[in-house]
């Protein structure tokens, strides 16, 4: 083949492929194009449904959104808010940055921190854990607040409202005195005034928070000091109790108070912490005779029926009480801290915790406990979870730390479990036994280097500013439930 063939033959072959490329580009320009048709055809087609659909969309939309509106507006009813609106406060205060809207916040904060720290004696929920101060926004939320407030006067459950004054007295430069009043609710109209005089005005805010919590809700006041006094780990003959009586005997002194019946029940939980526990038998059976439905009165009496070792008739009434209308809760953590220590009815525990989780999603009790009887019932992983969680609410819970550990040990990981041992070890060696107490010490690892994987905090889980350091009274019950048991057998 001579050298000019082969040059003609390399001519026809690129230009062959040559037109292969153009006739391909024209049908992928052809298959563009009808892609760019169809999605414009797509586009006029959506635009213009909504002018055929309107008709029939419109209604619907207004639908739902009137059924949404009640539904907040009904929300927002039901939910009584404990308000703090700003404080009158004298040019001194204001000078050091102590203005109005701060001092109400900063009351509110430490109402929070109360309520948040009374977790040792069931108490009353008479408001909303979300309290705010009373500041009214301008624009379309005001519409809704001026309704739901109107509601809520008509039904008689306007939002608990504490009004403080703070005036400067004329015997030093630093001497104030506070005046604090509730408005509505079941302690509508109580007063009172808190003198304070010096530089601290932080512990003068917590004073005015403590006042405003004695006199709008007493009951959780009276079990955040039940808690102080539990940290103090005095023994029975040394505990004081006397202003948390003072508290309860003035809730019952009330006129037709609302909250009795939570006051019975505390006297009666304050009994039993002293190993009292058929006075406060006498005492609940006779509040009974009054508040006949009362399910929180059902379960003081069923935990001072298990101090007496009467399991079966302390079952009837937690049971009772937990199938009450008026049942919170604890109800149905108490009832299964009892099922679960019978040894007989674990999956009637289970589910009790997991009612109760369902009613209060941050109860530290009922993580714990839930997590004990998943533990013994096999399940260490769905434990663990829940024992996380309350770390991360209280995270100097030194029980559940030693409850991780057994958790951990029961699937192996001594390590592991070694370490959660030498956390509870550290905040309260009471809580192990002497061979966790060893295996604690034995460990190589610092407390603060366990499993920081598994003990972050849940990020789902709002973190508590000043966590409790006292434990569950479950805990002390516990306590009483094994010295009246060793007392029984040495008998």
């Amino acid at each position: 083949m001579s050298s000019a063939q082969g040059q003609r033959r390399s001519m026809n072959g690129f230009s062959g492929a040559v037109i292969r490329a153009n006739a391909a580009n024209r049908r992928h320009r052809h298959h563009s194009s009808g892609f760019v048709l169809f999605g414009l055809h797509t586009a006029g087609v959506i635009g213009r449904g909504p002018k055929r659909l309107w008709p029939y969309v419109l209604p619907w939309l207004v639908i739902l959104l009137t059924i949404g509106s009640i539904c907040l507006v009904a929300r927002g009813v039901l939910t009584r808010q404990l308000l703090v609106p700003p404080v009158e406060t004298p040019q001194s205060l204001t000078e050091r940055g102590y203005t109005s809207n701060f001092v109400a916040e900063r009351i509110m904060s430490a109402m929070k921190e109360i309520g948040r720290d009374a977790q040792s004696i069931p108490h009353d929920t008479m408001t909303s854990n979300d309290a705010q101060q009373d500041i009214q926004i301008p624009g379309q939320e005001m519409s809704y607040a001026t309704t739901v407030r109107f509601i809520k006067g008509v039904l008689h459950r306007e939002d608990v409202a504490v009004h403080v004054g703070i005036t400067k007295t004329n015997n030093s430069a630093d001497s104030y005195v506070a005046h604090v009043q509730i408005e509505h609710g079941p302690f509508n109209g109580r007063e009172s005034t808190v003198p304070f005089e010096g530089r601290d005005l932080e512990k003068f805010v917590h004073d005015i928070a403590t006042m405003a919590m004695r006199l709008a809700e007493p009951n959780i006041l009276a079990s955040h000091l039940f808690t102080q006094v539990q940290k103090n780990k005095c023994s029975l003959a040394q505990c004081d109790y006397r202003k948390i009586v003072e508290i309860y005997d003035e809730v019952l002194a009330l006129p037709s108070s609302e909250q009795a019946q939570w006051a019975v029940a505390g006297k009666a939980w304050l009994l039993d912490s002293q190993q009292r526990s058929k006075e406060a038998e006498q005492q609940i059976r006779e509040a009974l005779t009054q508040y006949k439905d009362s399910a929180v009165l059902r379960a003081s009496l069923g935990i001072a029926l298990e101090q007496q070792n009467r399991i079966d008739d302390a079952l009837t009434e937690l049971r009772a009480g937990a199938n009450e209308k008026s049942r919170t809760a604890e109800n149905l953590r108490l009832l299964g801290d009892v099922l679960l220590h019978t040894d007989q009815h674990d999956r009637e525990a289970l589910d009790a915790f997991r009612q109760a989780a369902e009613m209060n999603p941050e109860s530290v009790d009922t993580l714990h406990d839930w997590a004990e009887a998943l533990v013994k019932t096999g399940h260490e992983d769905e434990a663990i979870e829940k024992l996380s969680r309350a770390v991360a609410l209280r995270p100097d819970l030194a029980p559940s730390y030693a409850e991780w550990g057994r958790a951990l040990e029961h699937k192996g990981a001594l390590r592991e479990a070694a370490r959660k041992y030498a956390q509870a070890l550290q905040l309260d060696a009471g809580t192990l036994s002497a061979r966790e107490r060893d295996l604690a010490l034995s460990t190589d690892a610092s407390p603060d280097e366990a499993d920081t994987h598994t003990s972050r905090p849940d990020p789902r889980v709002k973190p508590v500013s000043n966590p409790m350091t006292s434990y569950p009274l479950r805990a002390s019950l516990d306590t009483v439930r094994d010295a009246v048991g060793q007392a029984m057998r040495a008998a």
